[in-house]
């Protein structure tokens, strides 16, 4: 029975077992390098924001000797939970986009998740309305009692405003609005009342001074334009796509 395996093995040319030991290598090298860049940029994300809870990055690129050499990617996917951006958080971040270039050169000397060139993608972000009420409350000028409430279709403000030493109980209906071609988020006052009355400038002026809240889009780990806007019960959902080239 021995002498039948040995001739087996022997009956096996060495350039096929060669071939099958290279073809191995390979198969490794492909799926291995793509999970090594993609955990480094995890990495990169992590040391580069303000903080997040969560990210997982999913590279395609073949071959990956593409990616060592380039940088070069077919297709990224990105998905990030408990993003915090300029003191803001985001409860979901996720980016789909191909035909990417990614900076080499800055993730190995700087460990800085920076893109040469993105191709055609899509993206959406999720903030909370708990989320929003925490920034609002740390903005400069804005009062302590402000509070903000997201249904479908509207975003609401109450609060009191000190008018000579007096509380006024103050509503506000509002939207967020896509500025700059897309790049920046803002939220924009549509209606202020006091009791159905119509407040005085001096004092709507202030109040819009104070919740001048703005979020830059190309501040993201992957830099977004912004396609559409949607309030929805206690959370606001913003989709858009990829530039055509970021850095």
């Amino acid at each position: 029975m021995s002498g039948l395996r040995d001739l087996r093995t022997e009956g096996v040319p060495p350039i096929i077992i060669a071939l099958i030991i290279v073809l191995g290598v390979v198969l490794v090298f492909e799926f291995a390098v793509p999970r090594i860049v993609a955990s480094r940029l995890e990495n990169a994300i992590q040391s580069n924001v303000d903080s997040v809870d969560y990210v997982r990055v999913r590279l395609r690129s073949f071959p990956a000797v593409n990616l060592i050499s380039s940088g070069k990617v077919n297709s990224v996917s990105m998905n990030c939970r408990g993003l915090f951006i300029e003191g803001l958080r985001i409860e979901s971040l996720m980016v789909d986009a191909r035909d990417i270039l990614i900076d080499m050169q800055a993730l190995r000397e700087e460990s800085r998740f920076s893109l040469s060139h993105i191709g055609q993608g899509q993206a959406e972000l999720v903030i909370g309305q708990d989320d929003l009420n925490r920034y609002v409350s740390g903005l400069k000028g804005v009062p302590k009692s402000v509070l903000i409430e997201l249904s479908p279709g509207r975003v609401s403000v109450k609060g009191d405003v000190s008018v000579a030493g007096i509380d006024i109980p103050v509503n506000l209906d509002g939207e967020f609005v896509a500025e700059e071609n897309g790049t920046r988020l803002s939220y924009e006052i549509n209606n202020i009342q006091v009791g159905g009355a119509r407040l005085p400038s001096i004092i709507s002026d202030g109040l819009m001074r104070g919740l001048d809240f703005s979020l830059d889009m190309s501040s993201l780990p992957i830099p977004v334009i912004i396609s559409d806007i949607s309030m929805e019960d206690k959370i606001v959902r913003i989709t858009g796509r990829t530039p055509s080239d970021a850095g």
